[in-house]
C-alpha cells in the first residue's frame, strides 16, 4: 500500500472508528440500568471465567466486523475513483461521500429489517414508519450500486479475460446446476416403526386458532387439525416450558419427577424412562431443535443424540441480549452470523433481530438428509412467548395483545415450511405427528381467570382475594402469563393433535375429542402405537381415540400446580430484567457449565409459594397459599361457573369436593400444609 492510499484508508478508518464510538456512547444510553445491574447480579452471583472470555470475544468480533466496513468503504472508493479518474483533489472528497452512502445503507437496512433494534429507535427519528424505512433502504441501496459495479469492472477489467471468462462461466453452470438437481432423500422408517415427530409451539392458546373459532390467520393449523385427533380440552400439569416438556416426554407429573420449575439443577440426573430414551434403546435416531434455550435446558441427558438449540448457558442471557449493532445485525442470521455469533444466530429470545426463517433454516440442514434409523424429532417453536416480538415485526405501536396475534399467525407459517421439509425429506410417508402446544397464555383478557365475580357462591358476599393482583389491578376473571395462576385456565390450556400417516393395523379416523386429558398422556399414546411400554409414567394412552368416534376420556384426577411467580411477572408487560433481579437470589451459576440453575436451598420457598389444583370431570378445586400455615381453598363447576371457598357450604357438600382435597393432599403430601 502506497503512502497515499494509507492516508486515504486512515481517514477512512478514524471515520468508522468516531462511528463506532457514538455506537457505543449510544449503547451505554439505553443499556445503563442495564450495565448497573449487572454489578449488582456480580454481587450475588460468580460469574465464571469463561464467560469473560465470551464477552471479549464478542468485542472481537464486533470491533472485526467494523474494521471490514472500512475496508470495503476503502476498496469501493478505489474502484470508484479509478473508474471515473477522479482528480486528485476531489478524491478524498469522493471517499468520505460513499463511506456516508454505505453507513446510510447500513443504517438503512438495519431500520427496515431489524425495527425493534435498539439503534433503530435512534434511525426511527428520521424514518417515521415502516414505508418510510422501505424507501430511504432502496433509495441507499441503488445508490451503493453504483461504487459496487464499477469497482468490480475495475477488477474485470484488470484480470486476463482468459481466467475471469471461464470463472464466471463455471460459477453460472454451478449455480444452475445446484438450484435444479433434486435431491433423495431416504428414510429408514417404517409401517412398524414410522418416524415420530412432535411439533411444539410455546405459549399458544387454541382459541386463538381460526379452525377453533378465532379471526385471525393461521391456515397451517387449520389444515392440520382437520385432519387430526384433536383434543379439546388438553392441559399441561405445569405452565412453564421446561416442567411441561419434561412432563410430555416423561409422562410423569413435575413432582413426580422433582422438575417444579424452569432452570431446574439436575446435577447428574438422567432420564432412563423418557420417551426419547426409550425409543433410542428400540433403534430410533432422536434429536431436540428449539430456537430458545435460555429458561429450558433439555440436553442429551434426556436421551437425546443430538440437540440443535442455541448455546446454553449464562452468556446467553448476557450476550445475547446486548449483542445489537447495526453492522453485525446484518450478519447475524448468516452462515457467518452462525459461527461468530453462535449466541444471537437462530435465537428468538434475541428477538430485536430473530428472523423465524433463520430457524427453519437450521433445521433444514438437520432434516434435509438421510436418516439411517427411524426418527424421533421433538422441535419447539417460541415465537409465541413474550414479548411476542421478532426482526420482521415493529411492535411500537402494537398492544400485547396484537403482538401475540401476529406471532402466531407467523408461527404458522413456520410450522408450514417444517412440514414441508419433512415431506421433502420422506419423513412423513411412515409417521406419527403430534401438534402441540407445553402451554397457554393469559393476556389480561376477560375470562381469562374463569373466576367470575357474579358465580361466587354464595351471593351477595365479597370474593376472597386468593390471588394477588398484579401492576394492572386486573379484574378478578383477567390473569396474566402462564404458570401464575392455576385457575388462569388459558395458561394451562393446551393444543394437543395427532396424525398418523402409514402406521401399520392403525386407521385413524380425523375427529374431535371432548373431555379432558393431559400432556403426560403423549408418551404413553406413543409408546402404546409403538406396542412398547413403559411402568413410569402417570399418563394414559389415547390410542383408541384415533379409530373411536364415540371415546371419552376417563374420569380420573388430573393435577395442576403453578411456578414460581415474582409480581415483576403478573403483568401484561414483564421484563426480564426484573423477573431476574427479583428471584436473584434463587439462581446460581455452575462454574464449569455456565448454566444458570436454581439454587437447592431455595427450591422449598418456591414451593411453598405454589398453587395447586386438581381437575376430576366437570369440577375444579384449587389450592392458594394464603400465609405460612393455611391455604385457600377455591372449588369451581368448570361447566356453570359457580364457585366458593367454602367447602363446608350445602354447594360444596353436593360435589367431590373432599374426594379431590384428600386426592390433593395423598399427592402433594406435606406441601399442602
Amino acid at each position: 500500500m502506497n503512502a497515499y492510499n494509507q492516508r486515504l484508508f486512515n481517514y477512512l478508518l478514524f471515520l468508522t472508528g468516531f462511528f463506532f464510538l457514538i455506537e457505543i456512547g449510544f449503547f451505554i444510553q439505553c443499556n445503563q440500568v442495564y450495565l448497573e445491574d449487572y454489578t449488582f447480579v456480580t454481587d450475588h452471583i460468580s460469574i465464571p471465567k469463561s464467560v469473560i472470555v465470551d464477552i471479549l470475544f464478542s468485542l472481537f468480533i464486533l470491533v472485526s466486523v467494523h474494521l471490514f466496513f472500512c475496508i470495503i468503504a476503502w476498496l469501493m472508493s478505489k474502484g470508484f475513483i479509478a473508474f471515473f479518474s477522479i482528480h486528485e483533489k476531489h478524491q478524498f472528497k469522493t471517499a468520505i461521500i460513499i463511506w456516508l452512502l454505505l453507513l446510510c445503507f447500513i443504517l438503512s437496512a438495519n431500520q427496515y429489517y431489524y425495527p425493534n433494534s435498539k439503534f433503530a429507535q435512534l434511525t426511527s427519528l428520521l424514518m417515521l414508519n415502516a414505508n418510510v424505512s422501505k424507501y430511504v433502504f432502496y433509495f441507499f441501496l441503488i445508490m451503493i450500486v453504483i461504487p459496487v459495479t464499477t469497482g468490480i469492472q475495475r477488477v474485470l477489467c484488470a484480470m486476463n479475460k482468459r481466467l475471469w471468462i471461464p470463472v464466471v462461466t463455471g460459477m453460472t453452470i454451478i449455480f444452475y446446476a445446484y438450484n435444479t438437481y433434486q435431491f433423495k432423500y431416504l428414510s429408514s422408517a417404517t409401517s412398524e416403526k414410522p418416524n415420530i415427530i412432535l411439533i411444539g409451539v410455546d405459549s399458544l392458546r387454541p382459541d386463538f386458532i381460526n379452525w377453533l373459532g378465532s379471526d385471525y390467520s393461521t391456515p397451517f393449523m387449520d389444515q392440520f387439525l382437520s385432519q387430526s385427533v384433536y383434543f379439546t380440552e388438553a392441559i399441561t400439569p405445569l405452565a412453564r416450558t421446561f416442567p411441561a416438556w419434561m412432563s410430555i416426554l416423561t409422562g410423569q407429573y413435575p413432582q413426580e419427577i422433582n422438575i417444579r420449575t424452569n432452570l431446574m439443577n439436575l446435577h447428574n440426573q438422567s432420564f432412563p424412562e423418557s420417551l426419547p430414551a426409550i425409543l433410542k434403546t428400540h433403534g430410533y435416531e432422536t434429536i431436540y431443535a428449539s430456537d430458545e434455550s435460555r429458561f429450558s435446558n433439555i440436553d442429551k441427558r434426556m436421551g437425546f443424540n443430538q440437540i440443535v438449540t442455541p448455546p446454553i448457558g449464562f452468556s446467553d442471557f448476557l450476550i445475547g441480549s446486548l449483542n445489537d449493532s447495526p453492522l453485525t445485525n446484518l450478519i447475524v442470521n448468516s452462515f457467518l452470523g452462525q459461527v461468530l455469533m453462535p449466541y444471537n444466530y437462530a435465537n428468538r429470545a434475541a428477538y430485536y433481530h430473530y428472523n423465524p426463517d433463520t430457524f427453519i433454516n437450521r433445521l433444514s440442514r438437520t432434516i434435509l438428509k438421510s436418516h439411517q434409523q427411524p426418527l424421533f424429532l421433538a422441535v419447539h417453536f417460541c415465537l409465541p412467548h413474550y414479548p411476542y416480538l421478532y426482526a420482521g415485526l415493529n411492535g411500537e405501536n402494537l398492544t400485547p395483545q396484537e403482538r401475540y396475534v401476529a406471532s402466531i399467525e407467523r408461527v404458522d407459517q413456520q410450522l408450514k415450511q417444517i412440514y414441508q421439509l419433512l415431506k421433502a425429506s420422506d419423513l412423513l410417508t411412515h409417521s406419527i405427528v403430534v401438534l402441540l402446544s407445553d402451554h397457554g397464555e393469559a393476556l389480561s383478557l376477560s375470562r381469562d381467570r374463569i373466576t367470575e365475580e357474579q358465580f361466587y357462591l354464595p351471593k351477595g358476599n365479597t370474593p376472597p382475594l386468593f390471588y394477588p393482583p398484579n401492576i394492572e389491578n386486573e379484574a378478578m376473571n383477567r390473569s396474566v402469563g402462564h404458570g401464575t395462576d392455576v385457575l388462569g385456565l388459558t395458561q394451562y390450556h393446551s393444543l394437543l393433535a395427532f396424525q398418523l400417516h402409514g402406521v401399520k393395523n392403525i386407521q385413524l379416523k380425523p375427529h374431535i375429542v371432548q373431555g379432558v386429558v393431559s400432556l403426560i398422556d403423549v408418551k404413553p399414546t406413543l409408546l402404546f402405537l409403538l406396542n412398547s411400554h413403559s411402568g413410569l409414567q402417570s399418563g394414559i394412552s389415547l390410542a383408541s381415540a384415533f379409530n373411536d368416534l364415540q371415546y371419552q376420556p376417563p374420569l380420573r384426577h388430573l393435577m395442576l400446580e403453578s411456578d414460581f411467580s415474582p409480581n415483576a411477572i403478573r403483568t401484561i408487560y414483564p421484563e426480564i430484567r426484573k423477573v431476574m433481579l427479583e428471584g436473584i437470589d434463587l439462581f446460581e451459576i455452575n462454574q464449569k457449565t455456565t448454566r444458570l440453575t436454581v439454587k437447592e436451598s431455595m427450591l422449598s420457598k418456591i414451593i411453598k409459594t405454589k398453587q395447586y389444583a386438581d381437575i376430576y370431570g366437570e369440577w375444579m378445586l384449587a389450592s392458594y397459599p394464603k400465609n405460612k400455615n393455611e391455604r385457600i381453598l377455591i372449588l369451581i363447576n368448570l361447566e356453570t361457573g359457580f364457585w366458593t371457598d367454602n367447602l363446608n357450604s350445602p354447594f360444596a357438600m353436593s360435589t367431590p369436593a373432599k374426594t379431590m382435597l384428600t386426592h390433593l393432599h395423598q399427592f402433594y403430601g406435606l406441601e399442602m400444609k
